[in-house]
């Protein structure tokens, strides 16, 4: 599964220089919608991984991610910010993602 969340990071790349060469109403559009489908799919990923999520050495009171669950949990967090920042630029209030 941490493989198949590195192909999804790669896709949505993909899809942002894709929007980066045609910045029109309706590539962004697709963009969008394109972004927010990647993000359900790597929070699908994120819910229904089932390997170990902690490693074993833990610290009082805090747990560390093991490195398979942290690429896709940095890939689905990664990936919702560039939606969040997709959002700002579709809606027009801030265009920084394209800048």
């Amino acid at each position: 599964m941490p493989f198949l969340a590195i192909i999804v990071d790669f896709i949505a790349v993909g899809l942002y220089h894709i929007q980066a060469i045609n910045l029109t109403s309706s590539i962004l559009l697709i963009g969008l919608i394109g972004q927010t489908l990647i993000t359900l799919v790597l929070l699908i990923f994120t819910f229904q991984y089932k390997g170990p999520r902690f490693t074993r050495y833990q610290l009082i009171f805090y747990r560390f991610f093991s490195i398979r669950y942290a690429i896709i949990f940095l890939s689905m967090l990664v990936n919702a910010l560039v939606l969040f920042l997709y959002y700002l630029n579709y809606s027009g209030i801030n265009p920084l993602i394209f800048q």
